[in-house]
């Protein structure tokens, strides 16, 4: 069944590349239809503040990640990696951890400065008025450092440094390694008619007073006042239907309530779906004109998958364990170190990494399953160490190689009828060799620190961190890659991917302000061309 409104332009899919995309095209004029498989989130889903004693199972439900996105997937022939595949209205900004960088200016130009991979079809000063956009519509916090490796933005006040804080970024500075303020879409100061960060230390559970910026809590809202915008949660996308020339005619949804099947029909169709599902929607698309998926005559869809690999440290500080315990749960990490390793140092490897700080709660006493012996002395050890805790999370850059993929697997379809996504993932030679040296300089920081007790660091490289990109990749030449530099497919004119699939290379940096400044991007783009008549 067909509705009978043709919208000027579908959007798939509601996290921050869909809402960002959604709202600045309705703000533009266009009639916007937004389509998400969830639901819209209630506050009784997230369960704020609520100690893991007061829940169920001891830990808490999370209703975005139903069983049958979780089951739908297999991966095969894979490294230990987990990608994310939410399911709700605002996708992962309701509850991600906010961290906001920059590329720098090198990370679009990865063949030309460090010969690997391909250089972006645009440059950082393209991309720069973009970033500034995004950051004053959404709120930033952080510090303007000068640093080329994450370009400054505009700010609002810095989160200040724990106590930890101060101590690892003295020994950082003596090991000539700066750590400086965070940069997070969660606010200081009121901003924008939200209300500043309330310190709770739960920013990866959700917000409940909306200091973090959300798609629901920021984007809907201003869209549904132009009159322009429709949002349609509970609709799974199917397929994108092809008309006789191959352009995109109409999107085929699975009403995920009722199991019924309607098409919704748009002279534009954006696929913001994140990098998994964007490139199974589209391998799914099949059709005369496009046998082997939609825009994927070249075989490119699904290929090129990336994403950050990991090895986390934590320890507990020596001038801090024993101390009398206190509330420094703040707003998850307050600190940040950027890439340091370019040093003229000769490296087997290319690439680079980061490190977040204090993102890990302190609700848990991690040190417990190390401490040895039981009883009271075990008891009293654990609580002796717990004021020293200190954590980092290292996020390294991951070569994208065209082995590394999705496919679908029709022969094994979801709760919907839908074949579900199949990942193969290795890790390559420059991957391991960049996660060995950050998960060995990781422990050099905590070392130089003074560690009371530093806990046993991963054997084995993990990843994505639910930064996955690429399998949709843009690029100047339609042979490799999938896109233009504004997310419009080579091949359908009127079809736009804007996510972080569309990524040409991937770097050491978190993915979403990107992802948004390149919404901000497409939607220019597109609102010109249908101004001038292209589209």
């Amino acid at each position: 069944m067909a509705k009978r409104e043709i919208y000027d332009v579908c959007v798939i899919g509601s996290g921050p590349a869909g809402g960002v995309l959604s709202k600045e095209l309705a703000e533009a004029g266009a009639k916007v239809i937004l389509i998400e498989a969830g639901r819209k989130m209630l506050p009784e889903d997230f369960h704020f503040h609520a100690w893991p004693y007061e829940l169920p199972k001891r830990t808490k439900p999370q209703p975005f990640y139903p069983r049958e996105v979780t089951e739908a997937i297999r991966y095969e022939d894979s490294d230990s990696i987990g990608v994310d595949r939410i399911r709700a209205v605002g996708g992962r900004s309701i509850h991600w951890n906010a961290v906001c960088l920059r590329f720098a200016e090198r990370d679009f130009r990865e063949r030309s400065l460090a010969g690997a991979e391909e250089d972006w079809p645009l440059t950082y000063p393209e991309l720069a008025p973009d970033y500034d956009y995004v950051e004053k519509m959404i709120g930033v916090s952080g510090s303007r450092e000068g640093l080329d490796i994450v370009p400054d933005g505009d700010y609002l006040p810095p989160l200040k440094f724990r106590c930890s804080e101060e101590i690892v970024a003295r020994a950082c500075a003596r090991m000539g390694v700066r750590m400086i303020p965070v940069r997070k879409a969660l606010l200081t100061v009121p901003y924008d008619g939200r209300p500043p960060c309330h310190y709770c230390g739960h920013c990866m559970e959700g917000c409940d007073v909306g200091a973090i910026f959300t798609v629901p809590n920021s984007m809907i809202p201003k869209a549904e006042k132009t009159g322009n915008f429709t949002l349609l949660p509970n609709h799974l996308a199917r397929e994108i239907l092809a008309d006789r020339e191959g352009r995109a005619r109409a999107v085929s949804v699975v009403n995920t309530e009722t199991k019924q099947e309607e098409q919704i029909r748009a002279r534009i169709v954006a696929v913001s779906c994140a990098s998994i599902e964007s490139a199974r929607l589209l391998l799914n698309s099949r059709s005369p004109q496009h046998p082997n998926g939609l825009a994927n005559s070249n075989d490119v869809v699904g290929r090129y998958l990336a994403g950050h690999v990991t090895a986390g440290v934590e320890a507990y500080l020596e001038d801090l364990a024993g101390t009398p315990p206190v509330n420094n749960d703040g707003a998850t990490d307050h600190s940040y170190i950027p890439r340091f390793n370019l040093d003229g140092k000769p490296r087997d490897f290319a690439g680079g990494y980061h490190f977040q700080v204090q993102f890990s709660s302190f609700m848990y006493p991690y040190q417990a399953r190390h401490v040895p012996g039981f009883g009271k002395k075990f008891k009293e050890q654990v609580r002796f160490l717990q004021p020293g805790f200190f954590q980092m999370g290292g996020f390294g850059k991951v070569l994208g190689r065209p082995e590394n993929r999705v496919t679908v697997d029709r022969s094994r379809p979801d709760a919907y009828g839908i074949p579900i996504p199949v990942i193969h993932f290795r890790f390559g030679a420059n991957d391991r060799a960049l996660w060995k040296e950050m998960r060995d300089k990781g422990r050099e920081i905590v070392e130089a620190a003074r560690s009371r007790l530093i806990l046993p660091p991963d054997s084995e490289p993990s990843g994505f961190a639910s930064h996955e990109t690429g399998t949709v990749r843009m690029g100047s030449d339609p042979r490799t890659s999938v896109l233009n530099s504004y997310g419009q497919a080579h091949e359908v004119k009127n079809l736009f991917v804007v996510d972080g699939s569309t990524f040409t290379t991937f770097p050491e940096k978190n993915p979403t302000l990107t992802i948004m400044a390149l919404a901000v991007r497409a939607a220019r783009y597109i609102a010109n061309e249908r101004r001038i008549g292209n589209l």
